[in-house]
């Protein structure tokens, strides 16, 4: 009797308890010839044509003994006078495509019965994955698409060979988790960069992101005494192949778990895991110690809402943080070619980001919007879509690709505002993903019939909050997660489209839940919000004064003329107000099924510098990146970051203001008369912008506009230093000295082209006039 050699496999088995008294089950496999018409348990004869190769496809009645299979055991009678070379090898094809084999070592003894022996269990020496290095784990073994043998020769035979039996003993994991290999992975701490660090748990969760199934993370004790838990999360290598053919990211190796941590104090830490399960708990006290050095000169920091003045952002060391940016949703966004189809676009990986970031730190922007979509960097979605795998089961590749994507945010400085949720994966008519949304019941293990079940269904809320648990524990650490979005256009969501979902009250209770849910859990902690489309009419005060939502993002799209945008965006700064707290557009351009070019183009520019002079908390973010990276238009945030260099807009008693633009001269009353000026003034600091009401649509070149004045009022005694900034390159073309009288202040115009800013300062106060 031929037996493969199993040393390795028992060893495997005695470290799971199997070989010590433990009983294991056996399963029969269904058989299927290849070729046949139905699956059999009993002995299934097959005909042998070599050269070539002859298969046994393997069912099993119920799909989740696979994973606790220990061993395949195949009782194979080989005919007599077949090939002295003959071999063979077990396969499974998982859910995800992998193809891996198990290779019999030996040959097949012809006139005898072959007892093979497949180890089955997780990590099983002699499982490979031919053109691709992904390991042999737990969950591969998950619905595997196909599992099967295969026998072949390379020598010429005509016969038969009888598969006598063939089965899956199985063994249910037992005992507590133990956490193992534990090691640093982070060099040289320091403060507010990343201390990483890995182990390993028993390869045996088949929903290793389900906190009821496994509870894992660290207790790390900061130089202060203070005790900041973090939580553990599952991690799968992955690796990026680039050539001409693509971008495709490849698992390899086997997963493992991390935590992440950024320490905000210099000194030592000390770092206790745990681990729990149904099972029991396992601890390791003070497993991990270091030392974080002080900070770099230049570190990144966590964001907060000012404490100086609410309608605006600071860093958490008191310096104020002003968002200047564009949004960057993903890497493509496919209707561009629709409205905008003048150039052929190839479809991006995100690798785009390496670029769009580049450009965007050269061009002083320091703000960004990425979301975790179906189509980029999401982490649930329907089952069969785009390696997804149904609710709670988080797809490995995106999470790798979103931890790229952060690590080039760190490498160019660039904030971001990560959108967790968005309308239409929760609506069935604006957008409408909510027939392939995984918590819907008419997709594979979804059990909500209605969009708006999302928000008060109790299971659904569990996931979310699941969901939000391994974002934060994977990416939390960073500085440069400038906020959470728990869901972007909130009011278009559900299945009536009144735009006023919002209003909802259990989705406002949604959003409260959620909210509270991340202020238990972040140490750091990071801003969160919601957000609303169209508007700022479509604002839900009782959503927006929730107090653990931090700020209050929103479109500001519309239907009429470009210069719409600058009565939106002042109007937008005063809505904020009532809500004590800093107020952002992070949309805007045209319609939402956006305009011209030339309407785009006056837009933009537009929005840029009326936006950082009335009191928004940063600029509007322009939705079509595209269109600003195709027509190079991120010097226009050069242009911007330029004016705000050096001016702190943080300032209680500063107001919106319209001042007047009046001419210096009676024969310059009629130009006059087509511009206006909308800025932020205090009695001591004002900026403002000078616009005409109606921007030239032809790209001819534009009429010199001279002798004219701003006069703003309400302005403290004493002088004040004025400095002029053309709008195209952000120069500063004039500065001088002006001194108030009775409150008002004449700010002379130089010479300037369609339109100018100016920021003054009180540079000494005197009494009196």
């Amino acid at each position: 009797m031929f037996r493969n050699p199993i040393s390795a496999f028992a060893c495997g088995l005695l470290g799971m308890g199997i070989l010590m008294g433990v009983q294991a089950d056996t399963v029969p496999l269904g058989v299927t010839v290849k070729g046949a018409a139905k699956s059999v348990t009993g002995p299934t004869e097959a005909a042998l044509a070599f050269p070539g190769e002859q298969e046994f496809a393997f069912s099993i009645t119920n799909a989740t003994e696979w994973l606790n299979g220990t061993a395949i055991r195949l009782r194979l009678v080989w005919p007599e006078g077949a090939p002295q070379y003959s071999g063979g090898l077990v396969w499974l094809k998982d859910r995800n495509d992998f193809w891996h084999q198990y290779l019999l070592p030996g040959h097949l003894q012809a006139g005898v019965t072959n007892e093979l022996t497949v180890p089955f269990q997780p990590g099983a020496d002699g499982w490979n994955t031919p053109g691709h290095s992904i390991g042999w784990d737990h969950r591969t073994r998950i619905n595997p698409q196909s599992v099967g043998f295969r026998v072949f020769a390379d020598n010429a035979f005509t016969g038969r060979c009888t598969l006598v039996s063939a089965t899956l003993e199985t063994a249910k994991p037992s005992g507590l988790p133990t956490i193992a290999h534990v090691h640093p992975m982070t060099a040289n701490p320091q403060v507010l960069e990343c201390y990483e660090a890995r182990f390993d748990l028993p390869d045996r969760y088949t929903d290793p992101f389900n906190p009821a199934v496994i509870d894992a993370g660290a207790d790390i004790v900061t130089p202060a005494g203070t005790t900041n838990r973090i939580y553990a999360f599952y991690y799968q290598p992955h690796y990026r192949l680039e050539d001409e053919l693509g971008e495709p990211v490849e698992p390899e190796g086997h997963p493992e778990w991390r935590i992440r941590y950024c320490p905000r104090e210099p000194g030592d830490y000390t770092v206790s895991l745990y681990a729990k399960d149904a099972f029991g708990e396992t601890a390791q006290t003070n497993i991990l110690r270091f030392t974080a050095a002080p900070a770099a000169p230049d570190a990144q920091r966590f964001i907060r809402v000012s404490t100086k003045d609410n309608r605006y952002f600071e860093t958490d060391d008191g310096n104020l943080y002003y968002p200047i940016g564009h949004n960057t949703r993903s890497a493509n966004d496919k209707r561009m070619d629709d409205k905008f189809p003048w150039i052929f676009r190839k479809e991006k990986s995100t690798t785009a980001y390496r670029h769009y970031f580049k450009k965007m730190h050269e061009s002083g922007e320091n703000w960004a919007e990425v979301w975790m979509s179906a189509w980029s960097l999401g982490l649930e979605w329907t089952e069969g879509i785009g390696g997804y795998h149904g609710a709670g089961d988080y797809h490995m590749g995106n999470a790798w690709e979103l931890d790229q994507v952060l690590d080039l945010a760190k490498q160019y400085r660039i904030h971001i505002n990560l959108v967790l949720n968005y309308h239409g994966r929760m609506s069935s008519w604006c957008d409408p993903e909510w027939h392939l949304h995984p918590y819907n019941a008419a997709t594979p293990g979804g059990w909500l019939k209605m969009p708006l079940e999302f928000f008060k269904d109790p299971k659904a809320i569990d996931c979310q909050k699941r969901f939000i648990r391994y974002t934060h524990a994977r990416w939390g650490w960073s500085p440069m997660i400038f906020g959470y979005e728990l869901c972007s256009e909130l009011n278009l969501t559900g299945h009536e489209s009144h735009h006023r979902t919002n209003f909802d009250p259990n989705v406002v209770a949604w959003c409260k839940v959620l909210s509270e849910y991340f202020e238990e859990i972040d140490c750091y902690p990071h801003l969160v919000s919601t957000h609303v489309s169209n508007d700022f009419n479509y604002l839900n005060p009782a959503h927006c004064t929730l107090p653990t939502l931090d700020f209050n993002p929103l479109d500001a799209y519309h239907h009429t003329q470009p210069e719409r945008i600058i009565t939106l965006a002042a109007a937008t700064a005063d809505a904020g107000l009532a809500y004590k707290k800093p107020i952002l557009i992070t949309e805007f351009g045209g319609s939402p099924m956006a305009a011209g070019r030339k309407h785009l183009m006056i837009e933009q520019h537009a929005a840029l510098w009326s936006g950082v002079c009335v009191p928004l908390a940063g600029t509007p973010m322009f939705w079509w990146w595209q269109v600003v990276d195709e027509n190079d238009l991120y010097t226009r945030y050069t242009a911007v970051s330029k004016f705000m260099a050096g001016l702190d807009p943080r300032d209680p008693t500063a107001k919106r203001i319209e001042p007047a633009v009046t001419p210096q001269t009676p024969e310059h009353a009629a130009v006059a008369k087509t511009y206006l000026a909308t800025g932020t003034a205090s009695p001591l600091a004002a900026r403002c912008y000078v616009y005409p009401r109606v921007y030239p649509r032809d790209d001819g070149p534009l009429p010199e506009v001279s002798h004219l004045a701003v006069t703003l009022t309400g302005m403290a005694p004493g002088l004040f230093r004025i400095e002029l900034f053309e709008t195209e390159k952000g120069t500063m073309v004039r500065k001088f000295d002006a001194r108030s009288e009775n409150g008002t202040l004449v700010v002379p115009l130089p010479k300037f082209r369609l339109d100018c800013a100016f920021r003054l300062r009180q540079i000494a106060a005197t009494t009196g006039k």
